[in-house]
């Protein structure tokens, strides 16, 4: 339960992000990079404090989802739809992507020495 209302925050918090770049007239880029800063800066403050490892440094799927929801939300707005609707759209996109990963257990790829 813990992680689906963390996603359902992360996504919400994308989009609040990404929105509020754009109503400072930022451009497109930066208003995703604030988006993801927004969403994962939230998780990473939330573990410190639980003093966890944030997820963000883990293998889950979460600055990854970020990045894709924020460029949802531009990509509808640099196609005609409304501010609404672009911010429903990064959300759903963002949700369904973290909860994908959650629940098919996706991570991505790390980096590993060999030594």
């Amino acid at each position: 339960m813990f992680c689906v209302c963390d996603a359902i925050g992360l996504a919400v918090f994308v989009g609040i992000g990404v929105e509020k770049a754009l109503i400072f007239q930022d451009s497109y880029l930066i208003a995703v990079i604030m988006g993801v800063l927004t969403g994962c800066g939230g998780g990473i403050i939330r573990d410190v404090l639980a003093r966890e490892v944030p997820m963000v440094l883990r293998r889950e799927v979460y600055a990854t989802a970020c990045i894709i929801g924020g460029t949802f939300h531009v990509g509808a707005l640099m196609m005609g739809a409304s501010t609404g609707s672009a911010f429903l759209c990064c959300v759903v996109a963002t949700l369904v992507i973290r909860l994908g990963a959650i629940r098919w257990h996706l991570s991505l790829p790390t980096f590993a020495l060999d030594k």
